[in-house]
């Protein structure tokens, strides 16, 4: 069971607890495409953050549990660290604190509400505490952490929106629902919807309408609106497969970093090799699919065991 302070009374409870400091409080609220889970995964989700955001360093994860997250990281490059306490205080809610040198304390209310099937909002709220004598530091914090959360969901929309349509088409994921346990586990967590019909594709017809773009030009796309499959070419007989859509959670392969038989995630930076097929070894099963290569034509179906 957990228990805190009422956000509505939070910043008379930090007033009251030290007598002669100052409070400086600011707002920040958008809309962001998804589900209120699906926010709260993204927020959950520490390992994005090297790869997504411009602002974040490596962190140093101390402790977690499903409802909440201490963690260490450092102010840029200087030896200057930041113990940050992340905590759900309940769905949709969460409080996030750090201190500055022991002299500034910032407490952050996250809140997500359900506003349609396609959006939520999003309001975050945060209190900046310190000896009277450092309120002109304030105004620069107050500015600095307004645009660091518009910069945030500016960097976490690629994310969202991807996520967000997933959804429609009937994907879902392991780390459902999420927490920080969850959230945090390099697995295989998508899951896939089921082929309608199984994909043939006639390796004699690759052609750069299925290009993916000028610089890839031994890959190809293939497959439905809902699922689809990157096929890259290294010979008319030798072949690796992947899902378009990450295996771990749902990014967008067709952004990530090939490379031989690798690619590369672009939101965790996790490596997936391709399923290989040749003369040799012309069937394998992975990722919920089955890859066959047979003659001229290479068939993708579901994996019903």
């Amino acid at each position: 069971m957990l228990r805190s302070i009422d956000k509505n009374y939070l910043a008379k409870a930090i007033k009251d607890f030290c007598k002669g400091t100052s409070v400086t409080t600011g707002n920040f609220s958008c809309e962001a495409p998804g589900s209120v889970q699906d926010l709260e995964w993204n927020h959950m989700d520490q390992s994005h953050r090297p790869f997504i955001h411009s602002t974040y360093s490596d962190e140093l994860r101390i402790s977690l549990g499903e409802n909440f997250a201490n963690s260490l990281t450092k102010w840029g490059n200087w030896p200057f660290f930041i113990n940050v306490i992340d905590v759900r205080v309940k769905e949709g809610q969460y409080y996030q604190t750090f201190t500055i040198g022991g002299l500034i304390y910032v407490h952050t209310v996250i809140e997500m509400d359900f506003i349609n099937d396609d959006n939520s909002s999003l309001d975050i709220s945060w209190h900046i505490l310190s000896h009277w004598f450092l309120r002109p530091i304030h105004k620069y914090l107050d500015k600095k952490i307004y645009k660091l959360n518009v910069r945030l969901q500016e960097e976490d929309y690629v994310i969202r929106s991807q996520r967000a349509l997933l959804r429609k088409y009937g994907y879902n994921f392991k780390s459902d629902p999420p927490d920080y346990c969850s959230s945090n586990k390099l697995t295989n967590n998508t899951v896939y919807p089921s082929l309608k019909y199984p994909i043939k594709i006639n390796i004699k017809e690759f052609t750069r309408i299925n290009a993916l773009n000028n610089k890839k030009r031994s890959l190809y796309k293939f497959g439905e609106k809902e699922i689809s499959f990157i096929v890259k070419k290294i010979s008319n007989s030798e072949f690796y497969i992947w899902p378009s859509v990450c295996p771990h959670e749902g990014a967008s392969l067709e952004d990530g970093d090939f490379c031989d038989n690798r690619v590369t995630c672009p939101w965790h930076g996790l490596n997936f090799t391709g399923s290989k097929l040749s003369k040799e070894k012309n069937t394998i099963s992975k990722y919920g699919f089955i890859y066959k290569l047979e003659n001229d034509f290479i068939t993708i179906s579901n994996n019903k065991s």
